[in-house]
C-alpha cells in the first residue's frame, strides 16, 4: 500500500496495536524491545545499511527516460523517448484513456506524438516521473506549458506559468528593452492554451515595463480591449508623466533664474 500511495494506513495497524496490548505478555515483550533500541549504539544509525532503510523504496525517478521495463516508446521529431505505460496511466488522465480505450496506442508500441518538441515532451515525462519540472528558459517553459493543457495536467500547467512569471521578473530592464522574446506573443499563447492567471500577469506586466514594451513592434497587436487595459494600469501612468515633466521645467527655471542673479 505504502509503494503505491506513499501513504500508510494507520486505522488498521493501531487496531491491531491496540488487540495486541491486550495480551500482557505481549505488552511485556514490545517493552523489552522498545528498550533494546533505546540502548542501541547510536553510532549504528550511520551504517550504509541504516542509511538504505531509511531511504526505502527507489523512486520513479530510476525508470526516467530509461528503457529499464520499458513498455511504449514516443517518437517525437525522430528523437526516441522510452517510457512505462503504467506511470503515465496512473499521473495522467488524457494518457489513461488513450492507452486504454480503444484508440491505436492502446495496441501499439510506438506512439508517434506531434505538434510538441522532444524538449518540451521530456520535461512533460519528467514531470510524470519526478513530480517536478525545471524549464532551461521562458520558450521552454511556454512550451512545456501548451504540453501540459494539451494533456490536461493542470499542476504542469500552473508550474510553467509560475516559471514564465519568474524568469521575466528575474530579466533587468536593459534585457527586457533588448530581448528577442515577444511578451505579447506569450500573452498570445497564454490566452490561446487557457493559461489564464499568466495571460493576467503578461497584462499588468506589459503595463508595468510600459515605456519598454509601448515602443515596441509587437505592441500594435494587443487588441483594443488589452490596450485599454494597459493604458488604464500603465506606469508611469500619464498624470505622473504630466507632473515630473511640469517639475523638470520649474527646475530648469530655478537654474536660469539663479544664473541671471549671479
Amino acid at each position: 500500500m505504502f509503494i503505491y500511495r506513499g501513504a500508510w494506513e494507520w486505522s488498521p495497524l493501531q487496531e491491531a496495536l491496540e488487540e495486541k496490548l491486550k495480551n500482557p505478555l505481549a505488552v511485556a515483550q514490545l517493552l523489552e524491545r522498545v528498550r533494546a533500541l533505546l540502548g542501541r549504539d547510536r553510532s549504528l544509525q550511520d551504517t550504509p545499511s541504516a542509511r538504505a532503510a531509511q531511504l526505502g523504496p527507489q523512486t520513479l525517478v530510476n525508470l526516467f527516460n530509461s528503457p529499464l521495463y520499458s513498455d511504449v516508446i514516443f517518437m517525437v521529431q525522430g528523437s526516441v523517448l522510452p517510457a512505462h505505460r503504467a506511470v503515465l496511466v496512473a499521473r495522467c488522465d488524457v494518457m489513461a484513456a488513450m492507452f486504454s480505450g480503444k484508440y491505436a496506442e492502446a495496441r501499439s508500441r510506438v506512439v508517434p506524438i506531434h505538434g510538441v518538441s522532444p524538449d518540451a515532451f521530456l520535461s512533460f515525462l519528467e514531470y510524470l516521473y519526478t513530480d517536478s519540472c525545471c524549464p532551461a528558459s521562458v520558450l521552454q517553459a511556454m512550451a512545456v506549458l501548451v504540453c501540459a493543457e494539451m494533456y490536461q495536467v493542470k499542476r504542469l500547467q500552473h508550474l510553467c506559468e509560475v516559471c514564465v512569471c519568474a524568469y521575466l521578473q528575474s530579466m533587468p530592464s536593459r534585457e527586457l528593452a533588448s530581448t528577442g522574446i515577444s511578451v505579447v506573443r506569450l500573452l498570445r499563447r497564454a490566452k490561446c492554451h487557457n493559461a489564464e492567471q499568466l495571460y493576467i500577469w503578461l497584462l499588468h506586466f506589459i503595463a508595468n515595463n510600459y515605456l519598454i514594451f509601448s515602443h515596441k513592434p509587437d505592441f500594435m497587436e494587443l487588441s483594443e480591449e488589452e490596450r485599454d487595459t494597459v493604458e488604464r494600469l500603465r506606469w508611469p501612468s500619464r498624470g505622473y508623466l504630466q507632473e515630473l515633466n511640469e517639475y523638470q521645467q520649474k527646475r530648469r527655471k530655478l537654474r536660469r533664474t539663479r544664473c541671471c542673479v549671479m
